[in-house]
């Protein structure tokens, strides 16, 4: 069921309440997780907190808590299972979901009361009508009953005396059986339409609104917000867009209503002591990686806006930045060191230069909204250079440090507390930038784009230049639509535009399985994935054991020596 009133429903009702909170090991749900942090300081509620990766890691960490706690609140996780059935939770046990993962479980929708979602049911789209998809229990019993009075009538005939009543009987029980096949030809029909309804509504999985905005909007209403917070809905927001979980429409949008409330936060305070105030400015961005703590040229080369449109993989490609780095009147000496070391006169030059010069080198779109962070004197981010930062906190942090530790990490990089975490993980960062630029020139050069028919699909295999960093989830899905946007850019194929891709990469060498992701073809323009389902089908056509641990069902996992036969089953099945 959905909650109607949050503040009431959910923040007023755990007041008192001894809750446990377990969050997706994601931006948006560490985001999510500082501001609810916040609201339940405030109230004093008392928490304890789990970090999951998949369904196995939610599993384990209810069983352990299920005992001493009833009250359970699930960011970024839980919502696209039936989480009752997947739990086998007890009926006293309330399960609140922030989950920005589509489609939402029905079971969870049509719960009554046990699971509670603390979204609205405009994110969900078009929802089938309970009826058309739960059958009422008293119609099955009514059909058992049916089938009970044949075989009473079965009987009763065989006793009957006479003729007459052999008849009436026979009559009676041909009756009973039409109505039996009646009754099944319409259960038959009924359920040909649920299922067709259920394929509609699961055949796609995608991304809502940001679950940090969401608790962004309760902070705000319950006149607990700040700009602290709302960075952190800014953050979240521009991880969906950077990671292409989002359409560009609903970023506009959302961005829009987060620049009324840096307005109105704005015009609230009074920031006397620069040294410690905070400035939340909302400005045209470039689509440039870390361009602010990098030199220009190389942000220019190895971010993948520049690299596809600019193609510069290629010695042709290289000679076409240079080009365009005399045009903007840059000496290479300038742009070959740290920005901030850059002279003060070209630095306040590079947005508008390059922005005179897109058209010239096909870079329309390169220009979009966004924020910057300021405090202090010398403390200046945009909202993407933390998206960037938590992401190597996140997924290229050395092996043995543990998935907990790196979370409390990210919260440590978001309360700005330590300068040297944010700048160490935006040196990672750069690091995690170039790897994926160099993976890509060298799936170009080597031809490793393999066209599978419906689809084409690129296979990291374990040995290749820092496979490892590839087996996380968000770090592969870049390095998906930089390989989708570069081979579409390179590609002869008239079809290029029209073909997803799948890519696949190492996941746990010692248990021999690989993950892989689908994505959409870029002609679609929607970051809508249909793989989700195919993949459920791909296996059981080859009656493999359905592998997916993840809450986004675009990845996959599975061992690597079915992956050939599970590729086969795909093509076959999108043929």
């Amino acid at each position: 069921m959905y909650v109607e009133d949050l503040k009431e429903e959910f923040y007023d009702f755990l007041s008192g309440k001894r809750i446990f909170l377990i969050v997706h090991y994601d931006i948006d749900s560490i985001c999510t997780c500082k501001i609810l942090q916040s609201l339940l300081k405030y109230k004093h509620i008392l928490y304890s907190l789990a970090v999951v990766r998949g369904i196995a890691d939610l599993k384990t960490a209810y069983r352990e808590n299920c005992e001493d706690v009833k009250y359970f609140v699930l960011i970024n996780s839980g919502g696209t299972i039936d989480i009752v059935e997947e739990l086998e939770a007890e009926e006293d046990v309330i399960f609140f979901i922030l989950d920005s993962h589509r489609p939402t479980d029905l079971c969870n929708i049509y719960s009554n009361g046990q699971v509670r979602l603390l979204s609205s049911q405009e994110e969900d789209g078009v929802v089938p009508d309970f009826h058309e998809i739960f059958k009422e229990e008293s119609d099955s019993e009514d059909e058992g009953l049916q089938s009970d009075n044949d075989d009473v009538v079965g009987d009763s005939g065989d006793d009957g005396g006479g003729d007459g009543g052999e008849e009436s009987h026979v009559a009676k029980r041909r009756r009973l059986n039409e109505e039996a096949i009646m009754k099944r030809r319409e259960k038959r029909l009924w359920e040909d339409k649920r299922n067709k309804l259920l394929f509609e509504y699961s055949q796609f999985t995608y991304y809502s609104k940001a679950s940090a905005i969401t608790m962004f909007t309760l902070a705000w209403k319950v006149n607990l917000d700040d700009k602290n917070l709302l960075w952190l809905a800014i953050v979240a927001l521009t991880e969906q867009m950077l990671f292409g979980k989002i359409e560009n429409t609903q970023y506009a949008l959302e961005i829009g209503t987060l620049q009324a409330h840096a307005t109105r936060l704005h015009n609230k305070t009074n920031d006397t002591d620069v040294l410690t105030s905070l400035k939340i400015n909302f400005e045209k961005d470039l689509k440039l990686s870390l361009y602010r703590h990098w030199s220009v040229e190389e942000s220019l080369k190895y971010s993948m806006f520049t690299a596809v449109k600019m193609k510069l993989w290629s010695l042709k490609g290289d000679k076409k930045l240079q080009e365009l780095l005399a045009n903007m009147g840059f000496p290479l000496v300038q742009t070959r060191q740290a920005f901030k070391s850059m002279d003060l006169q070209l630095r306040k030059e590079f947005h508008g230069s390059l922005e005179k010069l897109s058209d010239k080198y096909g870079l329309q779109d390169i220009i979009y909204a966004s924020f910057t962070l300021k405090y202090g004197y010398r403390n200046k981010y945009c909202a993407s250079d933390i998206v960037y930062a938590l992401l190597a906190i996140l997924e290229a942090s050395p092996r043995e440090k543990k998935m907990e530790e790196c979370f409390n990490l990210s919260l440590d990089c978001l309360s700005r507390t330590k300068k040297d975490l944010t700048d160490n993980a935006i040196e990672k960062a750069k690091v995690i930038t170039k790897t994926l630029f160099k993976t890509v020139q060298s799936a170009l050069d080597m031809k490793q784009i393999i066209t599978a028919g419906p689809f084409i699909y690129y296979i990291i295999h374990e040995g290749c230049l820092d496979w490892y960093m590839f087996s996380h989830l968000h770090v592969l899905s870049l390095l998906a639509q930089f390989i989708l946007r570069a081979y579409v850019a390179m590609s002869r194929n008239k079809r290029a535009a029209t073909l997803p891709l799948i890519v696949s990469a190492p996941k746990q060498l010692e248990m021999g399985t690989c993950v892989i992701l689908g994505i959409p073809p870029l002609c679609e323009n929607s970051p809508k994935s249909f793989f989700g389902k195919a993949f459920e089908q791909a296996a059981e056509r080859i009656r493999m054991e359905p592998g997916s641990d993840f809450f986004d069902t675009s990845y996959f996992e599975l061992h690597t020596k079915d992956r050939t036969r599970f590729f086969d089953a795909l093509t076959a099945l999108l043929t």
